[in-house]
């Protein structure tokens, strides 16, 4: 469902706990709205501290399929031990560790290139060259070169699959990460130096009023006097005039005295919206927003949250007609072209920093005067950080930073995440010992089980499909990546571990990009979906084809490496989920989620023994 949202208003949600102000994020050129992405402290959907897979009546078959697994690594070892002495078989081994020290050397130094990420951004922060265009021909130059030098490596060392495999892997998600900061940041250094521009421009029409800066502030002081004595007292319920209101971004105001049963507001506005996919309005006057759910719930269905949150909208609405709020209401609203920077990072689950209150100049009889402080307040906001610490650019331009951010288990910057208060080692080792278990599972069938049934001249399609299906589709549920992203998300005490979701209960193509890998998911729809839409002012139809196609040439570009052929197989198979996501919303599909979810896993289990 498609819910739109006023352009001048605030989205006003009534909860228990307060009441919550929804505001579209917009970019700086045109009308459309950027990507929303949320980092909220959360587990993954199989962690065993998630209380609600904990609680599932299947949870039962979960543990069995570990049992059931484990019962096929021993036959199969002590099968290998009667044959061949050996609990398991070396050949593949052999090969996975061929020139392994040649392999972490060449891996540290891709790692210690990232850091080239950071004197870049200083060159920003010291104006040596702008980031549009200087900016991004370097960040992009350098990109290429660095993707580029990983596969022609693991081609001139001829290595195996599996090296060259996972060096172009890396490369690929460090090059994302790099990306994701030197693009944020070059947004934030924008947003910068447009701000001294207008403090430049301020002190500049100060300086040809008679009376200077003392007269301004004390004209200033006197209207914003008379607009407050104009006002009555507050409704009990109502935002009064020190409450944060964010203008681009979203923002929870809490009560006060909160009890350990308090349920978040982030988290009631999150069950009745569902959630993003997508931001961006379909042309550039009418900003919309895309609900994961099918039903997002109407207005008039909010006020039935109990009886404290009718009293705050009867409240509220009285407010609204009496006008009230006279001093802030007058302000000027702020240049709506200004360049954006965290307004791009929602404060979803966050505890977001107080906004400043506006400056006095912003009550001047002056426009040209107060729109200019109004513009100067707007972008001093959009270099804070979302969250508690209220960090503010360029502070965050260090090594250090840079440091904590790679080993962040995300592919998206923003300036400030949520984080826990301790690590714990038994769940790093706990995940230590899961991600040796579970490769030493990816091995035994892949050995075992895979390698010997590859086709060979004259075998049948049918007969390697049926050979190689239930192997391939096993090693593809041993998510190893979901251990090695908890592990490091507990050593940098990262708080968002939601690195996948339901993924198995997909219906549609669509849901199941969303769903797999949150990481990669949110890079694409910040950096490339949204960031056509902005920069690019394409139709979201096709900003998403945009999206498929470039993620379908990195898929390409793995497979290349990996068989050291051009064979465009594994493209056109990523490229066909667009026209599969079209069948899945045709009524038959739509209404029947069975059906749905069949054709989904029929289609996944044919993907790997086809290719």
């Amino acid at each position: 469902m498609v819910t739109t949202l006023s352009k001048t208003k605030d989205n006003v949600i009534n909860t228990p706990g307060g009441i919550i102000h929804v505001r579209p994020y917009r970019s700086s050129s045109n009308a459309q709205l950027k990507a929303v992405l949320s980092f909220t402290p959360r587990v993954s959907s199989l962690d065993r501290t998630n209380e609600r897979s904990q609680n599932d009546q299947f949870r039962g078959f979960f543990v069995l399929f570990w049992f059931g697994l484990a019962l096929l690594f021993l036959r199969t070892s002590m099968q290998s031990w009667e044959e061949n002495r050996t609990p398991l078989s070396w050949t593949f081994g052999r090969l996975i560790t061929g020139d392994a020290l040649v392999l972490a050397i060449s891996d540290l130094v891709m790692v210690l290139a990232m850091f080239f990420c950071v004197p870049f951004v200083k060159g920003l922060q010291y104006r040596w060259y702008k980031y549009s265009w200087t900016g991004l021909i370097i960040q992009h130059t350098f990109q290429t070169v660095y993707l580029g030098t990983a596969v022609w490596w693991g081609w001139h060392r001829q290595w195996y699959w599996v090296q060259s495999g996972f060096l172009v892997l890396h490369a690929l998600s460090s090059m994302m990460k790099m990306h994701s900061y030197m693009a944020h940041n070059g947004m934030l250094a924008t947003v910068y130096f447009q701000l001294q521009e207008e403090k430049r421009q301020l002190d500049e029409v100060i300086t040809h009023i008679d009376g200077g800066r003392e007269q301004l502030l004390a004209e200033a002081a006197e209207r914003k006097a008379q607009l407050e004595a104009m006002e009555g007292p507050t409704p009990v319920g109502t935002p009064g005039p020190g409450t944060p209101a964010l203008t681009s971004r979203t923002s929870f105001s809490a009560p006060s005295g909160t009890s350990s049963g308090y349920e978040d507001p982030a988290s009631i506005l999150k069950k009745q919206l569902g959630g993003f996919t997508d931001i961006g309005g379909a042309n550039g006057n009418t900003p919309t927003i895309t609900a994961i759910k099918e039903r997002t719930p109407e207005p008039s269905s909010l006020g039935g949250l109990g009886p404290s949150a009718e009293i705050r909208q009867r409240t509220s609405t009285a407010a609204k007609k009496k006008k009230k709020n006279q001093a802030t209401d007058s302000l000027p609203d702020p240049r709506p072209n200004l360049p954006l920077g965290t307004s791009l990072e929602p404060s979803h689950g966050t505890l977001p920093h107080e906004r400043a209150p506006p400056s006095p100049l912003a009550w001047s009889s002056n426009e040209q005067v107060a729109l200019l402080a109004r513009n100067i307040d707007a972008m001093q906001e959009e270099l804070i950080s979302n969250g508690g610490t209220g960090l503010v650019w360029p502070q965050n331009v260090t090594y250090r930073h840079f440091l904590d951010f790679m080993f962040f288990p995300t592919l998206v910057y923003q300036l400030e995440y949520p984080r826990t208060k301790t690590m714990r080692p038994l769940v790093v080792l706990e995940k230590v010992v899961a991600t040796l278990g579970t490769f030493s599972l990816i091995y035994t069938i892949t050995e075992h089980y895979i390698m010997p049934m590859i086709p060979k001249p004259g075998d049948s399609l049918f007969k390697s499909f049926i050979n190689l299906a239930l192997p391939m589709m096993v090693n593809y549920l041993l998510i190893i990546f979901e251990c090695v992203c908890t592990g490091f998300a507990e050593l940098s005490y990262f708080a968002d571990r939601e690195f996948y979701q339901d993924w198995w209960n997909s219906t549609t193509w669509d849901e199941f990009s969303r769903k797999w890998n949150k990481p990669v998911y949110t890079f694409l729809l910040r950096h490339v979906y949204a960031s056509t839409i902005s920069g690019f002012r394409l139709s979201r139809s096709s900003a998403a084809f945009v999206t498929f196609f470039v993620s379908a040439l990195c898929h390409e570009l793995v497979m290349a490496v990996v068989t050291k052929k051009i064979r465009p197989y594994l493209f056109l198979m990523q490229m066909a989920q667009l026209p599969m996501i079209a069948l899945g919303k045709l009524p038959a599909v739509k209404k029947n989620k069975t059906v749905g979810n069949i054709v989904f896993w029929m289609g996944l289990m044919s993907g790997f023994p086809l290719l």
